[in-house]
């Protein structure tokens, strides 16, 4: 399945019991060897999981999260614009971030399981760990004591694909080495909306 360029898609995280933990409207940009390329606009329209009064409870490791009530709230995207490539079969994806005054804010690669595809978008389980890499490409990990809710041999895997990318930073390899750096999107394209099947059932 490949998605056409100008077309709204969700990204959408779920939980391992195929609860939406997350899901994100983006435009794509292109679909092609080198992955899914999204563009997410301030102001673009999500979905984040809240306790029952409306306060974000991304920040609870993921058992506390699980165990208590939530619910989808509707939030905008505000502060960045950004880039999104998900490379087939690969277990990260990594944005590229512009403040809104275009200034570049740096690489953020997020570890996850590849993206599944589906009419609507792609589907992913996110793997708690982050690889946070400056315009200067230095990088450091973030949300690295998460990785506790993980089997072993599963965190460890992951541990490897986080330092894999940042030695990729380090390097100024693809995708840290300038390539995308120049993207401006059609002037016609307005923040992404969510579409109708955003919550369609997950298989």
């Amino acid at each position: 399945m490949t998605f056409r360029s100008g077309e709204v898609i969700v990204r959408r995280f779920l939980h391992r019991d195929r609860r939406l933990a997350a899901v994100q409207a983006a435009r794509v940009v292109a679909d092609d060897d080198r992955g899914l390329l999204l563009f997410v606009d301030i102001g673009a329209e999500s979905m984040r999981r809240t306790d029952l009064a409306g306060a974000p409870t991304r920040h609870l490791p993921v058992a506390a999260e699980l165990a208590m009530p939530t619910m989808l709230s509707p939030v905008r995207r505000q502060g960045y614009r950004s880039l999104l490539l998900l490379p087939p079969g690969a277990p990260h994806a990594v944005s590229w971030s512009w403040q809104a005054d275009g200034t570049f804010a740096g690489w953020y690669a997020n570890l996850e399981t590849p993206a599944r595809r589906w009419a609507g978008g792609v589907d992913s389980h996110d793997q708690t760990l982050d690889v946070l890499v400056a315009a200067d490409h230095s990088w450091q990990f973030k949300d690295e004591e998460d990785l506790g809710a993980l089997d072993p041999a599963e965190a460890a895997t992951v541990r490897a694909e986080g330092a894999r990318l940042g030695k990729l930073a380090q390097t100024a390899t693809f995708p840290f080495d300038g390539t995308w750096l120049d993207f401006t999107p059609p002037p016609e394209w307005a923040p992404a909306t969510l579409p109708p099947w955003w919550d369609a059932a997950t298989r």
